[in-house]
């Protein structure tokens, strides 16, 4: 990856030919391209022009993103990305973003530059799963002028570091402002950023709801039958909630009202689903007590039926500026024919109504016996109709 020459410019803007930088096939862990540290000077031969200038203004630019924060290994690894990479990259976690020209530094370089970065405000999108989330995020970007960041790794890094028993009240704080300020980077000064989080970064929701800055939230969901259903439709779905169940297994007990007989077979997906469910609605329902201001919340299936008056609800709530020249019915119809996590799958809410009514009556005991279970777990907190905090009426 050292041709400083791009007969055929790599979409991230590197500088470097296509094929040598993001056209690698190896989507795992892509090749370190350069490394940095605080102790060595920013100066590289190795470095294209472009990845140079990148550098020089990580402090007011995105252009280098930090895609995993190892805070336990000292290693940082920065993506160089571009607003095409930016808008096209479904999720920005290591394996799936589109840029693979990595940068690596040290803790301590990434913490001197976010003391340069201008506090710029952004917004959170937190969600249940398989609720249209990315959707929102997607559509936001067409109508607003806004940078989506969806699903960065570096959230959840922080939310480990910050439960760790390893690092002091101190450092926390000071890593907690640090990463804040380096994913409210923009491309200029009228852009908002928004970030799409991952649904196990939800624990994060009442720590930047405590943190000095106010930070708008929006949380997004499925009413529970739905999503049990979300999670029975596949083999890799319900692979997925095993995961997600064992977890939080041992620290939903926090906020969930857990019998002390309470035991999970192995193959109960649906029980499963309920445990997961209930906590992620509780984790809101104790945010939205204590901040109802900054939360709003919005069941899938009103954005379905009410598509641009979310979306435009949910701008207005991030204090987004609409993009000029464009109408918005126009910009944003083409994400509701397409599933949003893969465009070479069509989708339709018809078609998902169906999916999910087939799957009703596939798995009714499944879902009779998930329903008794969230009811037992949040007591009063369930939510007989639609959370709290609802962003439309």
């Amino acid at each position: 990856m050292n041709n400083k020459t791009a007969n055929n410019p790599c979409p991230c803007l590197s500088g470097l030919q296509f094929s040598n930088c993001c056209a690698a096939k190896d989507r795992i862990e892509p090749d370190v391209f350069a490394s940095i540290s605080a102790a060595t000077s920013a100066e590289n031969d190795n470095l294209t022009p472009e990845l140079q200038a990148a550098l020089d203004k990580t402090h007011t630019n995105p252009d280098l993103f930090p895609a995993r924060i190892n805070f336990f290994k000292d290693k940082v690894r920065l993506v160089k990305m571009s607003p095409r990479w930016y808008r096209e990259s479904v999720f920005l976690d290591p394996v799936r973003i589109l840029g693979r020209c990595v940068i690596e530094s040290d803790l301590q370089w990434l913490q001197e530059v976010s003391e340069k970065i201008h506090w710029q405000p952004l917004s959170i999108i937190f969600h249940s799963a398989f609720c249209g989330s990315t959707l929102m995020s997607k559509a936001l970007h067409s109508v607003f002028n806004c940078l989506p960041l969806r699903e960065p790794e570096a959230l959840s890094n922080l939310q480990v570091y910050l439960n760790s028993q390893k690092a002091t009240p101190q450092q926390k704080a000071l890593w907690l402002d640090s990463v804040m300020r380096i994913l409210s980077r923009r491309y200029d000064e009228q852009q908002a950023v928004v970030v799409k989080a991952n649904d196990n970064a939800n624990p994060m929701m009442m720590k930047l709801l405590e943190w000095q800055h106010e930070i708008p939230i929006l949380f997004m969901y499925t009413p529970l039958n739905e999503f049990v259903a979300g999670c029975l439709k596949a083999d890799n779905r319900r692979e997925w909630i095993r995961n997600r169940y064992k977890l939080i297994s041992n620290i939903a007990g926090r906020v969930l009202h857990i019998p002390s007989e309470l035991s999970i077979d192995d193959e109960s997906y649906g029980e499963m689903a309920a445990v997961y469910w209930s906590y992620n609605i509780a984790l809101y329902q104790e945010a939205w007590r204590q901040f109802p201001h900054r939360l709003r919340s919005l069941d899938f299936n009103v954005m379905l039926a009410r598509p641009l008056e979310s979306i435009e609800a949910c701008g207005q709530f991030f204090g987004l500026e609409a993009l000029p020249n464009i109408d918005p019915n126009e910009a944003i119809s083409g994400h509701f024919g397409i599933y949003s996590k893969n465009s070479a799958f069509t989708y339709s809410p018809q078609q998902r109504n169906n999916d999910i009514e087939k799957l009703l009556s596939v798995h009714h005991a499944d879902m009779a016996l998930a329903e008794i279970l969230a009811r037992e777990l949040l007591h009063t907190d369930y939510p007989e109709d639609h959370l709290p905090g609802k962003l439309i009426d």
